[in-house]
């Protein structure tokens, strides 16, 4: 069970998300930093966490607090994700000012992190560094982004080089083919090895993004001999390799206007539109 000082550090660095996401654009490049906070949720419990982080968005949203959002698995372990991201450090470390000034808040996220502690394995927080030459993605998310997929490399430790070059491969060939890529890939950087890497993708639709999978098997979209040679650079640096999929969880979010004004219906449960819809006494 985390602490109190735990729990606001945790908070403090997810909730800048969404706003650096929004400030960005869908024309410009991905976060440079991301933060992943990881939340294991036990067998039969994803109910129970949802209304414990949903108090705790409440309270966020309350509180003014900056914007953020969570997306929870739908294959793979049962996890809820805080993905945030960052310019620098420092706006990280800034981002933590709200928390340790609104006593109030920090109390009422006491309350959640022992409401939580009988529901989650240990969490973890892990950094990552945008690594642009390696995708084509135009922003980490799309407007009207609702599922992500997000494949996670663990390569051989040594043959970064070839994993790079084949990632560069793919963004060249469709870049010349002005064709879309949608990768945003990342390294590690703080949490585990230097040797993992994670390639997001976002999608409108669940289907989008469950028919995309062929495409990380097949690469049918490269010719023969690019296909060939990505393949091998993957055989030779690639250790092991899974894809999940992940949906945007808008009642345990506190998301930023932007995304509200284009997916009004998407985050209707989410706290700022549930608080705007509340008949007043």
């Amino acid at each position: 069970m985390c602490d109190m000082r735990s729990l606001l550090c945790a908070l403090a660095v997810v909730v800048c998300a969404f706003t650096a996401f929004a400030q960005k654009g869908a024309a410009t490049a991905p976060p440079d930093i991301l933060q992943i906070y990881r939340d294991s949720v036990k067998p039969g419990k994803m109910a129970e966490y949802t209304r414990v982080e949903g108090e705790a968005a409440n309270a966020c949203f309350r509180a003014n607090t900056w914007p953020y959002f969570a997306v929870q698995s739908i294959t793979g372990p049962e996890e809820v994700w805080f993905i945030s991201g960052f310019e620098t450090y420092a706006a990280m470390e800034r981002s933590a000012e709200p928390f340790a000034r609104n006593a109030a808040l920090g109390a009422e996220l006491g309350k959640v992190t022992e409401a939580k502690a009988s529901l989650v394995s240990e969490p973890s927080t892990i950094f990552f560094r945008y690594r642009d030459e390696l995708g084509r993605n135009n922003g980490l998310v799309r407007p009207g982004a609702r599922f992500f997929t997000l494949t996670w490399f663990t390569l051989t430790p040594g043959h970064e080089r070839e994993f790079e070059e084949s990632q560069r491969l793919i963004r060249s060939v469709r870049e010349r083919a002005e064709a879309p890529d949608n990768r945003a890939v990342y390294q590690a950087t703080s949490g585990l090895s230097n040797t993992v890497y994670l390639s997001f993708s976002p999608y409108h639709t669940f289907a989008e993004a469950a028919e995309s999978l062929d495409g990380l098997l097949d690469y049918d979209d490269l010719d023969e001999s690019v296909r060939g040679r990505v393949r091998e650079l993957l055989s030779t640096s690639v250790a092991t390799s899974v894809t999940y999929i992940f949906a945007i969880s808008p009642p345990i979010s506190n998301p930023a206007g932007e995304w509200i004004a284009d997916d009004p219906e998407f985050w209707k449960s989410s706290p700022p539109l549930q608080r705007q819809t509340t008949p007043k006494k």
